[in-house]
């Protein structure tokens, strides 16, 4: 009997000290045998062309038993271009980076939600569903985490017009040149997309892609050139048939503006000329205001150049002013002018930043 009271303490003692030695041991342990929940956002939203990560819990950073992988079966898998089929180019771009303990998402990769192909037909989903799994090397039981990832368009830009505006205007005057337009990508990799041109309304055949350019040629507005004329203008970055970025813009051409010193009666397109004035030397002046017509794109006025006679003038005592906001001229009172023609070119830059000038002479005697 104490025999086999001994050997059942020896047996206690020994099994005691396997226990220990396994707690001593550096694989995981978690609570109730599963791995750490992979808590991931419930919904993703990418812009085409950039890259963003998800990082996972930090728990996992002590994990390194642990194997993870995307599963995209919760998509129909669609044929989206000639050689990749959805769920293979969601795996070229969502990819788990082990080491670093993050999914990488290159957007750039994909192509914007909600979008139809104009070369197969074939659209896109609304989201892409995207299952996370991770699966424990020493038998712990795996967990997963489900997200929704949305892919919009990226934006392009005109380099010659605001960055900041949601539709940017352009302005041009009627002329023999036309106007154009740069298109901007912004950075975006153009290999593999091609440009397209959208026009809103009724395209009249005036307005056309050049390589990045967008192209008004001289006939485009108004037949008579005698009023405003607005194109509603949409460029188009695709690839694969699909939009991946656009850019709406508009462009308006006007009539020249009328900008004399005078009289204008628009009701009869009426143009009285009243830019000389003869005055006695010495004497100070005040013009009246120059007409500008259409009034909304009057901005500031500036002297650029006096002329003497046929001889450029410098005026270093500033005798001659024109108020910035008015477009009066004036001259100071002086006794130390000469008799003659003062020419005086005004010229306004308008609230659309057209530039353009005209003449006012002062004739002292």
């Amino acid at each position: 009997m104490n025999i086999y009271k001994s050997i059942r303490g020896l047996l206690l003692v020994g099994l005691a000290i396997v226990l220990f030695s396994a707690c001593g041991k550096e694989d995981p342990i978690v609570d109730m045998g599963y791995l750490p929940p992979a808590t991931l956002p419930d919904s993703v939203t990418v812009t085409y062309g950039t890259v963003k990560t998800l990082n996972l819990p930090d728990e996992y950073k002590s994990q390194p038993y642990v194997n993870f992988r995307l599963d995209f079966t919760g998509n129909t898998n669609l044929k989206v271009n000639t050689s990749d089929s959805l769920h293979t180019l969601l795996a070229k771009a969502i990819v788990v980076d082990a080491k670093e303990k993050h999914i990488r998402i290159d957007a750039g990769k994909l192509y914007p939600n909600s979008n139809r192909s104009e070369l197969t037909g074939v659209r896109l989903p609304d989201t892409y569903k995207v299952r996370l799994v991770a699966e424990s090397l020493t038998g712990l039981k795996p967990v997963r985490a489900d997200f929704t990832l949305k892919v919009m368009p990226a934006a392009l830009g005109i380099k010659e017009l605001s960055a900041t505006d949601p539709i940017p205007y352009g302005y041009s005057l009627y002329s023999a040149e036309g106007a154009s337009y740069t298109i901007d990508y912004l950075g975006l990799d153009k290999a593999g997309t091609n440009l397209e041109l959208h026009q809103n309304g009724f395209p009249d055949g005036h307005v056309t892609l050049q390589g990045d350019k967008v192209v008004l040629d001289q006939y485009a507005g108004d037949e008579d050139r005698k009023y405003e004329w607005t194109y509603d203008l949409v460029a188009n970055l695709q690839k694969d048939g699909y939009r991946v970025a656009y850019k709406q813009f508009r462009t308006v051409i006007l009539p020249q503006p009328k900008f004399i010193y005078g009289i204008y009666y628009p009701e009869f397109d009426l143009t009285i000329v009243q830019n000389r004035v003869v005055m006695g030397l010495g004497n100070a002046y005040m013009s009246p205001a120059p007409v500008f017509n259409p009034e909304k794109y009057k901005g500031s006025f500036r002297i650029l150049s006096i002329a003497y006679g046929s001889a450029p003038f410098a005026d270093t005592d500033k005798l001659f002013s024109v108020d910035a906001s008015t477009g009066q001229v004036r001259a100071a009172a002086n006794s130390s002018l000469s008799a003659g023609e003062y020419k005086m070119t005004v010229e306004v830059t308008t609230t659309i930043g057209i530039k353009l000038t005209t003449t006012f002479t002062l004739v002292m005697e």
